[in-house]
């Protein structure tokens, strides 16, 4: 006997569990060139406050994958941007959720968020970061990815 012939109501699941089981189904592992499996990550912390981010300078190794963990500590908005960053296969995430892009152009974080970028860079040279939300950057929040 159906729902409706017994009189009662029909439940269904939140619609937000649907798109999220729609989103699943649809999900596509691509894989990023230089990460393999396995392969440990040097770990790079980076804390963003009014307005700085500490380092200032981050040295990486080039050809070695690198996980910067992103961490906003401040009482307002803040971005990491780099056009270093939007030509580079790159995985993004936090604690729950993990996508695989081929560049990015800036991760926004509210406060007390935490993000984490993981990629190998491959062009060595000095490459400029900052938060370019409106006068962040001029109030002296940037720094310099330091590739060697």
């Amino acid at each position: 006997m159906t729902d409706a012939k017994r009189g009662g109501r029909r439940r269904h699941p939140p619609r937000s569990l649907l798109r999220y089981a729609a989103c699943a189904i649809v999900t596509v592992t691509i894989l990023v060139p230089g990460m393999a499996q396995g392969q440990s990550a040097a770990v790079v912390r980076i804390t963003m406050r009014e307005f700085a981010f500490q380092p200032s300078v981050i040295r990486l190794a080039a050809g070695r994958t690198v996980r910067l963990i992103l961490v906003n500590q401040g009482q307002i908005a803040h971005q990491f941007e780099s056009v270093y960053l939007g030509a580079v296969p790159l995985r993004v995430g936090d604690n729950w959720l993990s996508v695989e892009v081929p560049g990015a152009g800036a991760v926004r974080l509210n406060p007390d968020g935490t993000a984490w970028l993981e990629f190998v860079p491959r062009r060595r040279g000095r490459f400029t970061f900052a938060c370019t939300l409106e006068g962040h950057r001029e109030a002296g929040m940037a720094g310099t990815l330091d590739v060697r």
